[in-house]
């Protein structure tokens, strides 16, 4: 019984991109991945929890994805029903990806075109952007890659999701909403409880990436400087027992170093007794 519950195959009606598909179209096909969702699971009575919810979860977020479309489908046959604006032509839909905390949907959209330009309302009007991505999922890739590196932000987005946007994406993300950090901050009250003082402290390190070769070359005991009073051929006769080095790859610094800034924020709140009190807020910063 575990083996057939397991080897069950989804009810997956592929997309048809040459058509878009009708709101009875997709809704039908809802209709039938529920059922067939249904008796796949009164399938399962053998299956341990594990192994059912680890074999349901890709099912749902399927099931997710056809509400979506669903969704859009609907609002894009709204807009067909409208006359476009005085001036603009009608062009017939498009197909489209948009990657959504499911996963992603196609759907299709009507272009509205006049000389010079023109416009998808169902991308103007219920708010999707242009880079194929729903703000659901910007949201949470940003900040996500704030914590860590892209390519970890695209591992765990993949480990809870089952999928993620590149990590090119995800730095694209970054640096398009980094550009209201600005204003945001500028716009954003002072935190409750802060003090008089603020404090502002950066540093710039750079984080030691030598290879356990070169790190194995710099260990060991020290042999005695057979030039005393000349730096010059102190480093030369150093460099002898080490041999030539190895040239260095693109990116690759003589120092096997790469910087990283942080920056600390926070206040201080003066005493009764004239003492500085902290630190309040402290926010960190890196890059």
């Amino acid at each position: 019984m575990e083996e057939a519950c397991l080897l069950t195959p989804p009810v997956e009606i592929p997309d048809n991109v040459a058509a878009a598909p009708t709101v009875e179209d997709v809704r039908a096909s809802i209709t039938q991945e529920v059922q067939a969702l249904v008796e796949w699971v009164l399938t399962c009575q053998s299956l341990t929890f594990f192994a059912f919810e680890t074999h349901l979860v890709p099912k749902v977020l399927a099931l997710e994805r056809r509400f979506i479309q669903l969704f859009l489908c609907m609002r894009e046959e709204q807009f067909q029903a409208t006359p476009p604006q005085p001036g603009y032509k009608q062009i017939d839909p498009k197909s489209r990806l948009l990657g959504t905390f499911f996963g992603k949907v196609r759907y299709w959209r009507t272009y509205f075109y006049r000389k010079g330009g023109g416009y998808y309302p169902l991308d103007v009007e219920p708010g999707l952007t242009g880079d194929g991505f729903s703000m659901l999922i910007q949201s949470l890739a940003t900040r996500i890659a704030t914590k860590m590196s892209y390519a970890q932000a695209v591992a765990v987005l993949t480990m809870f999701l089952h999928w993620s946007p590149a990590p090119d994406s995800i730095e694209s993300m970054v640096l398009g909403l980094g550009r209201h950090t600005g204003a945001w901050f500028e716009s954003a009250p002072a935190p409750e409880g802060h003090g008089e003082v603020l404090v502002l402290q950066i540093d710039s390190k750079a984080t030691p990436t030598a290879t356990e070769a070169e790190l194995e070359k710099r260990r060991g005991k020290r042999v005695p400087n057979p030039h005393p009073g000349s730096q010059r051929h102190r480093g030369r006769a150093a460099r002898q027992p080490r041999g030539s080095k190895k040239r260095h790859k693109k990116g690759d610094k003589a120092k096997n170093g790469k910087m990283a800034t942080i920056v600390v924020l926070y206040t201080l709140r003066k005493s009764a007794e004239g003492t500085l009190e902290g630190p309040l807020n402290k926010k960190v910063y890196a890059s």
